[in-house]
């Protein structure tokens, strides 16, 4: 037992000397036409620092399997709109987390305007708190933090469709990092969340297939969506007259639908594309 006990004491503080040399860095692909390593890797700019882009020749995970995020929601992402969290290492970046950019409509993300104006919602402090009380935020490669009784998300009216209790459970949960536009309003401290990096992989914690369910008595089977982003069933129904109206998305975004409560209708929300 005291071996056991000593290798967990052992194996922790290795992770917390891992975590404490991480930092946050934007990314690029380096799209150049050279013989590898030489190119084909990425180019690297530290959150809220003026140093220099620094490439890398890879970027390796330090999470494998289905934890780790797919090259693929990453690899070719727009210049600066992923982040990650990690660890230089000689000529390539370890990293623990990845987030992407959630696009907006006719506003482009320009990195360099926002480059020291990135937060993160402590979940320890919040307890997952989606309530948007009394939260603590984190500036990245900071130690400056501070405590807001709200936080506005911008996305509600500028993103048609996208589902607001999956954009809150990220934000409140930590599981995303964002910009803030002008400042804190001091009278409620409110502040207006400008863009947002999601983290990846999205959503990990549904299953994979959904169960097979068939209702009686010429009902429909009904779902509701979760604030992870989770299909679950929520009853049986029977069948009413719905709009004949199908929404469209926003580009970069993909339509998704299920039949809900109270008559079956579909509805339709829009989550990244890059998700799909």
């Amino acid at each position: 037992m005291k071996i056991i006990l000593s290798l967990i004491v052992f194996i922790s503080t290795i992770a917390l000397i891992a975590s404490a040399g991480e930092s946050f860095y934007a990314i690029r692909t380096d799209l150049r036409k050279c013989a590898y390593p030489m190119c084909g890797g990425y180019f690297v700019r530290e959150i809220g620092s003026n140093k220099a882009e620094v490439y890398v020749k890879s970027l390796n995970q330090t999470v494998k399997g289905d934890a780790a995020v797919s090259e693929s929601q990453y690899k070719y992402a727009p210049s600066y709109t992923v982040v990650v969290k990690g660890d230089i290492k000689k000529d390539e970046i370890i990293v623990s987390r990845i987030f992407r950019l959630l696009e907006k409509p006719y506003k482009p993300f320009n990195f360099d305007t926002e480059m020291n104006n990135f937060f993160i919602v402590d979940p320890k402090e919040n307890n997952n708190n989606n309530n948007n009380s009394n939260i603590e935020i984190k500036k990245l490669n900071s130690n400056k933090s501070e405590k807001v009784n709200s936080i506005e998300n911008s996305y509600f009216q500028e993103v048609p469709l996208v589902p607001r209790d999956w954009l809150s459970y990220k934000v409140n949960s930590g599981e995303s990092v964002f910009t803030v536009s002008g400042r804190m309003d001091s009278s409620n401290k409110t502040i207006s969340l400008d863009y947002m990096f999601i983290s990846l992989p999205d959503s990990k914690q549904c299953p994979k297939q959904l169960t097979v369910i068939r209702c009686a008595n010429d009902t429909i089977p009904t779902y509701t969506l979760s604030a992870t982003r989770c299909i679950s069933f929520s009853g049986c129904v029977r069948g009413g007259i719905c709009p004949l109206v199908v929404p469209g998305c926003s580009d970069g975004y993909t339509r998704n639908s299920y039949p809900s409560k109270p008559k079956g209708c579909t509805r339709y929300y829009c989550i990244p594309s890059f998700l799909s």
